[in-house]
């Protein structure tokens, strides 16, 4: 029985252990660090997470195992009470704070202004077999089993929103994310998905686009040919990722507007949708400086395209109505009951995918297409449609609320 509880004490100082780190690694990633340093950290935590049981060890002073006469001390020192302490605290995290996380994420209620939500999976495994694998770095990963990567959900979202003027009423958003175009998953496995956006929801009124087309230079090339296919009534609306700033963002800019695209930035522009209208804001921050200035914006309807969910509360604050964001992928691997792990956000996985809302503002954060690493477990890659209701066309004009970051 004792030994039970101490293995019992081991496993749950592991759990807390593991989840201080990678709590870290999330908050680390989601900043604007240079890339080398990051994929060094992640090293080094992956190693320190693996590593705890040694660490444990070295708390223990070797000579208390002698047990010559019964005088040893247990602890090695100020070294080995600082371990303890730290052991104690993993143990509190792990037996405690994860698990009620965990306990308040699996019984939160959907927002309000989710209408409905369906989802058909295209998997083009079955349809295209190793043609779907394409030449780029990590190949070998994209041909593990039960590796999810070609299991393409085609999600249709229904939002109301108070805000919505009655005109709008139906209007339909496309939203793509994450494409990530480095050979692999192929170019046939991203025509196949481009052709069924095509069949399957033709003619959107808004075409949007949040971010991370290449991991190569030279994949710059598909952009047009891939992401020109798409057509919005109302127009297409693009911002740049935290990828696309290391393959000389400026062409990768030139080859969205020459597809079609208004490429927003960290600005914003009025348009008219349907006679009304809209204030459409690019933030591609914190990777591209500074953030839009809403202050001489419209009071009207607020769209905003945000690479990373981490902007939300900067939504919040300049009355942004309806935000939609990529970056976190899901997470990728989603553990049962635990859901994700790795986040590479300053909020954790608070809003790894979905729908959120807050004081006006909904969020939609897609899971993304396909990332640079081709791995995905039970995370399958994404495209949205959002079909938008007013569910008081009348309501009366809301006051920007302000928002205290951290709260949700």
């Amino acid at each position: 029985m004792g030994l039970l509880i101490a293995y019992a004490i081991l496993v749950l100082s592991w759990v807390g252990h593991a989840f201080i780190w990678t709590s870290v690694l999330n908050y680390v990633y989601a900043r604007p660090y240079p890339k080398h340093l990051l994929k060094i950290l992640r090293l080094i935590t992956g190693l320190n997470v693996l590593g705890f049981p040694l660490l444990l060890t070295s708390a223990v002073n070797p000579e208390w195992f002698n047990f010559v006469d019964g005088s040893g001390v247990f602890l090695n020192g100020a070294w080995g009470h600082a371990v303890a302490a730290y052991g104690v605290l993993c143990l509190a995290v792990g037996a405690l704070v994860y698990p009620i996380i965990n306990l308040v994420r699996l019984i939160r209620k959907p927002p309000e202004c989710l209408v409905s939500e369906s989802s058909v999976t295209l998997d083009l495994w079955k349809e295209l077999g190793p043609e779907a694998i394409g030449n780029g770095n990590g190949r070998l990963f994209a041909q593990l089993p039960f590796n999810d990567i070609y299991r393409v959900d085609f999600t249709d979202l229904v939002l109301a929103l108070p805000q919505l003027p009655a005109e709008w009423d139906g209007l339909t958003i496309l939203h793509l994310t994450d494409v990530h175009y480095h050979g692999t998953p192929s170019r046939s496995f991203h025509e196949r998905v481009m052709a069924e956006i095509e069949g399957h929801w033709p003619n959107p009124d808004l075409v949007c686009l949040t971010g991370d087309y290449v991991d190569t230079d030279e994949h710059r090339e598909w952009v047009g040919p891939m992401l020109g296919r798409l057509r919005g009534r109302d127009g297409n609306f693009a911002i740049l990722g935290n990828h696309d700033l290391l393959h000389e963002p400026e062409t990768v800019r030139t080859a969205l507007t020459e597809a079609g695209y208004t490429v927003l930035g960290n600005r914003w522009k009025e348009v008219a949708i349907r006679g009304v209208p809209c204030v459409i804001a690019g933030h591609e921050g914190p990777w591209f400086a500074p953030p839009p200035d809403l202050a001489q914006a419209r009071e009207c309807f607020r769209l905003c395209l945000s690479h990373t969910p981490d902007n939300f509360y900067w939504g919040l604050m300049n009355g942004i109505d309806l935000m939609l964001c990529g970056h976190v992928h899901g997470g990728q691997i989603r553990v049962p009951v635990i859901q994700s792990i790795f986040v590479p956000s300053v909020y954790g996985r608070r809003f790894d995918m979905g729908v959120f809302e807050k004081a006006g503002t909904a969020m939609v954060v897609s899971r993304g297409l396909s990332g640079k690493e081709p791995l995905r477990f039970r995370c399958h890659p994404q495209v949205i449609r959002i079909t938008l209701r007013s569910s008081s066309p009348r309501a009366p004009a809301r006051a920007v609320p302000v928002a205290s970051p951290g709260r949700l």
